[in-house]
């Protein structure tokens, strides 16, 4: 059992680094179902992935100005009451929340791209190329910037939903005009993207300073400044949105294949798409809302996870969810150490390490 854990390990980092032009994957027919050595090498990786995950948020909580061992944090995380008060806040009020949320958008993030990349079958689809982030972005903008204290900030979130929902909106509208076409919808928003970065641009350039120099900091994907109640309402937009799209694995695995084989097998892409569309843009919508932009993500996270599973979305969804998590959380811990005491934003970490990741990926992949 031992052995057989650690040969399957020995194939993890040409997985990530890869070095052959197609990756290595388990054979699958979406319409024939999964066979039982898939099903165990998916519970492998998922699980593979989790125990990184806690290790990162470990060593996230430990990490920082003040340095902790990892049993030390361990053991403050799970009694808080039998440790120094002083440690206790710097875990729970200053480490905890902010790996908490940055693992939760990224997972939000991650399974949006897989959804966005299936119902387009476009391998370079994600939340930040049909416009979601630039809405949710630009409505915050509008409202912190320019209209200051005209709606409290509790309900800022909520508006960076609504420009997220309404932007989706229209690009679903303009894409259908003449029929429904995946490439229509991918360059609807690439258009939509590009208008709402230049209007964001314009908010930046003619707002209040001060103003500006927090918008930056959160647009920047910044995770400073998150409390207990954001990551409380995170959780829930990632579990109900998260959930309805692993329960439409099967439908997702069928559209892969194309539009008439989906219809053949029962699945009216004009009904379901609209109702995927609309829990991709809720989970970039609420990331956006708690962390800001946090770039890539739900372009590489699909892609890396797809090189362990392939196109079986039962295990695609959550696999990219934990490692969309882990590169997030990995990327906020890096940057409030690398440079300390300066601190980088996690979205200027994932952009410094995910574009050369990207490319490389890119340059080796035959088809995208």
């Amino acid at each position: 059992m031992k052995s057989n854990y650690f040969s399957r390990l020995a194939h993890f980092l040409p997985r990530i680094f890869p070095t052959s032009p197609t990756p290595r994957l388990v054979n699958f027919n979406p319409i024939a179902g999964v066979n039982i050595r898939a099903r165990s090498t998916d519970v492998f990786w998922l699980f593979s992935f989790t125990v990184l995950l806690l290790f990162i948020l470990l060593w996230g909580t430990a990490t920082g100005s003040y340095q902790l061992s990892l049993l030390k944090s361990w053991q403050i995380v799970l009694s808080p009451d039998s440790a120094p008060e002083r440690l206790v806040r710097i875990v729970w009020e200053f480490r905890l929340p902010r790996l908490l949320a940055a693992a939760l958008c990224g997972a939000a993030l991650a399974i949006a791209g897989v959804i966005l990349q299936s119902i387009t079958r476009n391998a370079l689809a994600s939340p930040g190329l049909i416009g979601v982030e630039a809405g949710a972005s630009a409505t915050m903008l509008l409202f912190v910037v320019i209209m200051p204290g005209l709606i409290p900030i509790s309900l800022l979130p909520f508006s960076a939903m609504l420009g997220g929902f309404s932007v989706a909106a229209l690009i679903w509208i303009l894409s259908t005009m003449a029929g429904y076409s995946p490439i229509r919808l991918v360059l609807v928003g690439v258009g939509i993207t590009s208008m709402l970065s230049a209007f964001s641009e314009m908010l930046i350039t003619y707002g209040d300073i001060e103003l500006v120099e927090s918008a930056l900091m959160w647009l920047g994907g910044s995770l400073h400044q998150v409390s207990w109640a954001q990551v409380e309402i995170m959780v829930w937009w990632l579990l109900v949105p998260g959930l309805l799209a692993w329960l439409f694995f099967r439908p997702l695995n069928l559209l892969i294949l194309g539009d008439q084989v989906a219809f053949s097998r029962g699945v009216v892409h004009r009904k379901i798409i609209p109702f995927l569309l609309l829990l991709s843009v809720a989970l970039t919508s609420a990331s956006v809302a708690t962390a800001g932009t946090l770039t890539f993500v739900g372009l590489i996270a699909p892609h890396i996870a797809r090189r362990f599973c392939a196109d079986r979305h039962g295990a695609l969804i959550p696999l990219s969810a934990l490692i969309g998590a882990c590169l997030v959380a990995l990327g906020d811990t890096l940057g409030r150490n690398v440079f300390a005491p300066l601190q980088l934003p996690a979205g200027l970490v994932l952009v410094m390490v995910g574009a050369p990741y990207f490319i490389v990926l890119m340059s080796r992949l035959k088809k995208v």
